[in-house]
């Protein structure tokens, strides 16, 4: 026997008689490739913190530059400024909205007849541009170029005619006179046809008619915008003040990081005559302290006169307010109203709180690292490169995103669970193999093409189908913006789909054939299996499969940043489901549309870090939630 066990190691590979293996070899790469993802991973959220977590003391920095110079002492009066403008401007959408409600038959052939009209001009218009502005002489050998121009020009008509767009308020025989005039209609003519004449003037008189009984709440509407003028003057002048102490300000931090950046410098220098020019340079780059104090006094003189100028306007639009009608007869005017009458008591009570808010102010207080976190994860603005003052909150684009996600699962669950269920238990093999392929096709589609999709054809779809007559009574049309939540949502939805309906039937699959074998064997029908064994065995599997649709929702990028709209504000709640119609931005957007832009190293910069921090953690979480799902899917 041990003569045996001899043979074997000398005829054993040197590689093995020193502990290794093909197999022991295999076995490494693999484990190193699975190090290697690990090792990334790590040095992924390394990153994302060393260049975001300078963001907080930088942004402090910033909201203590805002105080000292006194922007925020005139942001006080300035956000009651523009509360009462934002007021002012829904008073008037109401006033318009109730007059044009009136005048909805009037306007809408006007608007068709002049879409139309324009639709033409077009089409028609760079050719008639050539035509008019070609010389016509025959001494310059021009007459045979005009001639082609001028041929042209009615192919270009011929082709325009066939693609004027609907108009479903015009009879046919006023569409056909407007058609006819623009067919007999020379290059030379600048007149409007005579049909959009017509209708302008119907439209016009039809405005001032119903405008008339509206002349009160008109007068009303334009005192409650005058009762602001004296303060927009007064905050106008300090503006002008502290906008000037916040530049000195920044100047001297720059200066001071400069030095500071010379003094690392010098000490990392190992030439000695290097180091002592660096130091020199840093010794020169000593920024004076710029004069706070004395720009502070000449605002606070302002006090009082903002002061008496709130409790003036209170005064004013409270003596305003039960002028102003509580309800419209138009429902798009009287949801207008509504809105403006629920943000009446917040305005109030801002303009009481005012006097006591600037009162109790003052320059010197600090401001705690707390403040900035607060103000970003809190803040309703994100305001960049603005002469005012910076401002990031990641409210809005949170909402976005999760009201973009909302649409997208609303339509994704209910499409992908339902087709993986039909597959999976109700369609033969023939079917299997048409509808699986296809769904799974979809993940193949790049994302920029769905948004070229979305905003070529689906969005401007959407937008004309919420000018019918018999859409009306969804909320929200007709749509303003054919770029939204919505036509985003759908998208993502679209791309969703594939990835829920996948791991939804490999869920139906992973369960065992004895559950239905047992289930049909009790006498159950196969609809009855379905949904009352198979679906409950396979739901933690089916809430996995849901759980990583919403994380490829809300990583996704080209599709929102294409669709959404990019509007950084929280949509208008008051419009109920219609707030799903108005445009947002979202995290993913945020960043791919402004990182390539700022100033690297910049507060800006980092806060765009700290976004992607926010979005790595939220996808990390719901793919948590999702492997643990499977997990128990697996056992």
């Amino acid at each position: 026997m041990a003569n045996k066990e001899s043979a074997s190691s000398k005829t054993a590979h040197r590689f093995q008689r020193r502990g290794f293996s093909y197999e022991r070899l295999i076995k490494y790469f693999f484990a190193s490739n699975a190090g290697l993802t690990i090792v990334i991973l790590v040095l992924i959220i390394v990153f994302l913190l060393k260049e975001g977590l300078g963001f907080f003391p930088g942004y402090r920095r910033e909201l203590e530059t805002y105080r000292i110079a006194g922007l925020e002492f005139v942001d006080i009066s300035r956000k009651n400024l523009t509360s009462h403008e934002q007021l002012t401007s829904l008073l008037n959408r109401a006033y318009f909205a109730e007059i044009n409600g009136k005048a909805m038959r009037e306007m809408r052939r006007f608007q068709e007849a002049s879409a139309l009209f324009n639709a033409y001009s077009d089409q028609t218009g760079p050719t008639r541009d050539l035509i008019l502005n070609n010389p016509q002489s025959d001494a310059g050998g021009n007459s045979g170029m005009l001639a082609v121009l001028r041929e042209n020009y009615e192919k270009q008509k011929q082709k325009a005619l066939g693609l004027l767009p609907a108009t479903p308020h015009l009879t046919t025989d006023e569409r056909n006179q407007l058609v006819s005039s623009l067919r007999a209609r020379a290059p030379e003519t600048t007149e409007d046809p005579p049909l959009v004449v017509s209708l302008t003037e119907n439209y016009t008189a039809a405005q001032a008619k119903f405008s008339e009984p509206l002349k009160d709440f008109r007068a009303t509407i334009d005192s409650f915008g005058a009762a602001g003028s004296d303060l927009g003057t007064v905050i106008t002048e300090m503006t002008e003040s502290v906008t000037a102490t916040k530049e000195k300000l920044q100047s001297a931090d720059i200066i001071a990081k400069d030095r500071e950046t010379l003094l690392a410098a010098a000490n990392n220098a190992k030439n000695p005559a290097e180091r002592e020019r660096l130091l020199v340079d840093a010794n020169a780059a000593i920024a004076e302290k710029p004069d706070v104090e004395g720009p502070m006094q000449l605002l606070m003189n302002r006090r009082e006169d903002c002061i008496r100028l709130h409790q003036q306007l209170e005064k004013s639009v409270g003596e305003i307010l039960p002028a102003i009608p509580q309800s419209l007869s138009q429902p798009e005017a009287n949801r207008i109203l509504r809105a403006a009458h629920k943000s009446w008591p917040v305005f109030i009570a801002d303009l009481k709180a005012a006097p006591e808010k600037i009162k109790i102010w003052n320059h010197t207080d600090p401001v705690p690292l707390s403040d900035a976190i607060t103000s970003f994860f809190t803040g309703k603005d994100w305001v960049t490169g603005g002469e005012w003052q910076d401002f990031y909150g990641i409210l809005p684009l949170a909402i976005g995103s999760l009201m973009i996600a909302v649409v997208a699962l609303v339509i994704a669950i209910p499409v992908g669970i339902g087709s993986a269920i039909y597959v999976n238990q109700f369609a033969g093999n023939r079917e299997q193999n048409i509808v699986k392929p296809v769904i799974e096709f979809i993940q193949a589609i790049p994302s920029v093409v769905l948004g070229f999709l979305g905003i070529l054809v689906f969005g401007t779809i959407l937008r004309e189908i919420s000018v019918m007559d018999s859409f009306q009574w969804v909320p929200g049309f007709p749509i303003e913006e054919r770029l939204n939540i919505f036509t985003a949502g759908c998208l993502l939805a679209l791309m969703s789909i594939p990835t829920i309906f996948s791991l939804a039937e490999d869920a139906l699959n992973n369960v065992p054939s004895a559950y239905a074998e047992a289930s049909e064997a009790l006498g159950a029908s196969r609809v009855q299996t379905t949904f009352r064994v198979m679906i409950p065995a396979a739901f933690s599997g089916i809430l996995a499969a849901v759980l990583l649709g919403l994380g490829r929702v809300i990583g996704e990028t080209m599709v929102v940043l294409l669709v959404a709209g990019n509007r950084i504000k929280i949509p208008d709640f008051t419009a109920g489901i219609g707030s799903f119609f108005q445009p947002a931005h979202t995290l993913t957007g945020i960043i791919a549309q402004e990182l390539g832009e700022v100033p690297l190293g910049s507060v800006h910069y980092r806060a765009l870090f700290i976004v992607g921090i926010v979005l790595f953690v939220v996808v990390l979480g719901i793919n948590a939630s999702a492997h643990h799902f499977v997990n128990r899917v697996r056992k």
